[in-house]
């Protein structure tokens, strides 16, 4: 019997952030109307279906896995946008199934969630996309399924309310919801995410919906989405594991030039959720920032700092506050993609522990101290280049065992 994850105790035992909502919801986005309803998907009863419908066509961009067991939602989403060339109408999300390595069934079931939602809003199937989250290689129960989107469409509706709903429908092991938002002068970006396990995205269980009623360049919208997703959702680690059903959307409901602050916007809010994913990281306490500069290239640097990131002793040094400078410098010399380490310096919370090719004299009680924090910033600088990149990761505590080794039993 599979077991909803978000009822066991130990995942709320973690100290959780202090949260404040955001300022606006993806329901505050003219031109959208959303909605989160309660199909039964999940054993818990927590809600399971959402629904975001535009009042026209709007442009949308996206980033997915590169799983090679990528989901049918994604490879449903990519057909359709190859059809209707990034213009859709809605998306449908259900959460507590993955429909992930379901076969024929899966691709049928995801395509027929699309025609469905289609015939409400009165667009074409391909205007349609569908995102889909929780456990692997179970059938999705379509019965429910079909009712949760009747009632989502019942229920779509514009504000902060409805953008809440939609959220709390597409999260699964989430131990508090995930938004975040940007004003601009008369426009807003307005985000939410979902993930706390199963996280290492490289696509771009993780999923982003992100909308402006900015006026966008549509021209420029796909390069700025993969930029933005690169420093964003691309450099969150949490257990080295990316997921068969990560995808990252954009949604423009407005066409015009640009303000020029809009990237800038749409970066800020991005971070900001990625920054929520790695807090969530299972069993998490912390994020800590690996920040590699000094690489032969950026593309060199964001790999050490992943490498970095992927270690568990790393991952458990951060968990205990313990200042074991060994555990990063050396994980840096395991990099492939480092040519040298001649001159690197480490530094923890600001204070150099490592350089001229051995430890520094630093306070290992106040550097201790200094890691009890919710944010830890780890400096790791080479001397090959110019090149730097990013790594969000959490700690890796006691809770992270519990939580995942009885995800299914």
């Amino acid at each position: 019997m599979v077991r909803d994850v978000t009822d066991l105790s130990a995942r709320l035992h973690h100290p959780l952030p202090e949260l404040t909502p955001a300022s606006k919801t993806l329901g505050d986005i003219a031109g959208l109307r959303v909605a989160g309803v309660r199909a039964g998907i999940k054993a818990s009863g927590n809600p399971d279906v959402a629904l975001l419908v535009a009042d026209h066509a709007v442009d949308v961009a996206a980033v997915f896995t590169q799983n090679k067991f990528a989901a049918a939602p994604v490879i449903v989403c990519r057909e359709h946008l190859a059809k209707s060339g990034g213009r859709i109408r809605a998306i449908v999300v259900n959460s507590g199934n993955a429909n992930a390595c379901t076969g024929e069934e899966g691709l049928q079931n995801a395509r027929a969630m699309c025609a469905q939602v289609a015939r409400l809003v009165g667009c074409t199937p391909e205007e349609v996309l569908v995102a889909s989250t929780g456990v692997i290689g179970v059938p999705l129960p379509m019965e429910k399924v079909r009712g949760g989107i009747e009632a989502a469409f019942e229920a779509l509706a514009a504000g902060p309310e409805a953008g809440r709903a939609f959220l709390a429908a597409i999260q699964t092991t989430d131990a508090y919801p995930k938004e975040a938002a940007t004003l601009g002068e008369h426009w807003s970006v307005a985000g939410v995410c979902k993930g706390a396990g199963m996280i290492a995205p490289n696509m771009a269980t993780m999923l982003a919906f992100v909308a402006t009623d900015a006026p966008v360049e549509v021209s420029m919208l796909g390069d700025r989405v993969r930029h933005v997703a690169r420093g964003s959702f691309n450099a969150v680690h949490v257990d080295s594991h990316p997921s068969t059903n990560d995808s990252f959307f954009v949604i423009a409901t407005r066409r015009g030039p640009e303000p020029e602050s809009f990237a800038a916007a749409l970066e800020v809010t991005c971070k900001r959720l990625a920054w929520l994913i790695a807090r969530d990281g299972e069993g998490a306490t912390k994020v800590t920032t690996i920040h590699v500069t000094g690489a032969a290239s950026d593309e060199a640097a964001q790999a050490i700092a992943r490498r970095v990131a992927e270690s568990a002793l790393v991952r458990t040094a951060l968990f205990g506050n313990d200042p074991n400078w060994g555990r990063f410098v050396s994980q840096v010399g395991n990099a492939k993609e480092c040519g040298s380490i001649a001159g690197l310096v480490c530094k923890l919370q600001g204070v150099t522990v490592f350089e001229n090719d051995a430890p520094t004299t630093f306070d290992r009680a106040a550097a201790s101290k200094a890691m009890a924090s919710e944010d830890v910033l780890l400096e790791l600088r080479l001397t090959e280049g110019e090149g730097s990149g990013v790594v969000l990761t959490s700690d890796l505590g006691y809770r992270y065992v519990e939580v995942n080794a009885e995800y299914t039993t």
